[in-house]
């Protein structure tokens, strides 16, 4: 008798230990799969924006903006702008000048 009910005990532990072992592969199968079906369909909404984006592009216009940028409008007026701001050698000189006896009057007076 002991024998019978010892065998019944064990039988019924392995069931549910069966029993929970397939609810538990059920479960990580199941959240597995829910992520990975959550990570797919974010990456298919990516890559339909940028298949868009793609599809959007005017080649015309970007070869245009291509074009423009390999030949500035006009050199000789960036030249003049740039003669405009800078200084003459004279005027950097005696500025350099100045900057340096304002730096050693505060060096003395340190």
């Amino acid at each position: 008798m002991d024998a019978t009910r010892t065998t019944r005990q064990l039988e019924e532990t392995i069931d549910n230990f069966e029993k929970q072992k397939i609810k538990d592969i059920k479960n990580i199968f199941s959240e597995f799969i829910t992520i990975e079906m959550l990570f797919h369909g974010k990456a298919l909404e990516i890559y339909t924006a940028a298949y868009q984006n793609i599809q959007n592009i005017d080649e015309n216009e970007d070869l245009e903006v291509f074009r423009s940028s390999l030949y500035p409008p006009d050199y000789q007026s960036r030249l003049d702008i740039v003669r405009a701001n800078s200084k003459s050698p004279l005027q950097t000189t005696g500025s350099l000048k100045s900057s340096l006896k304002t730096v050693q009057v505060r060096k003395f007076k340190c």
